[in-house]
């Protein structure tokens, strides 16, 4: 940790001596804890942001701004844990590996549902409703949603397999 982050986290925190590994240990739990919350609480603000955007047929710097701080945010987390090393999961023998990939699997299948059945409501009647338009469904919707979900699910699985190293 570099001077200007011990100087932030002294004020943020409120102590002025240094503290033994058992309360830093303490700190960085609830500083995490306290970062996971704040992001859901910021996407659950930036949604609701975008539904008085749309409501209103506008678009805030509020919502732009919350947009750009969760963004900011992720990247930031992506890209310690990514030269941390803590990014990757190490698997040791063939067992594990293939158990590994197939709960992956099973994972990235009920995301991909998910992601799809959750889009294709939101697209299709969610902003038509907010917005004032009428809803429209037909075999053009569900076949878009289902390849984005199943593209969402591919993407997902590419990703996170790429995670799993097996350490030989």
């Amino acid at each position: 940790m570099n001077k200007f982050e011990k100087t932030l986290l002294k004020h943020n925190i409120g102590y002025l001596d240094e503290r033994d590994e058992y309360q830093q240990g303490v700190i960085y739990e609830t500083l995490a804890t306290a970062n996971l919350y704040l992001s859901y609480l910021l996407i659950i603000c930036m949604v609701i942001s975008l539904i008085f955007d749309g409501v209103n047929h506008s678009l805030t710097f509020g919502t732009f701004a919350l947009a750009a701080l969760q963004f900011g945010n992720s990247c930031y987390i992506l890209n310690k844990l990514k030269k941390s090393g803590a990014y990757e999961t190490e698997v040791y023998d063939d067992y594990t590996y293939n158990m590994e990939i197939k709960k992956l699997k099973k994972q990235c299948i009920i995301s991909a549902i998910q992601w799809g059945i959750f889009m294709f409501f939101v697209m299709t009647y969610l902003w038509p409703w907010i917005l004032g338009e009428p809803i429209n469904v037909g075999l053009r919707q569900v076949i878009a949603w289902t390849i984005g979900g199943t593209l969402f699910g591919l993407l997902c699985y590419a990703i996170s397999k790429s995670k799993i190293k097996k350490v030989v």
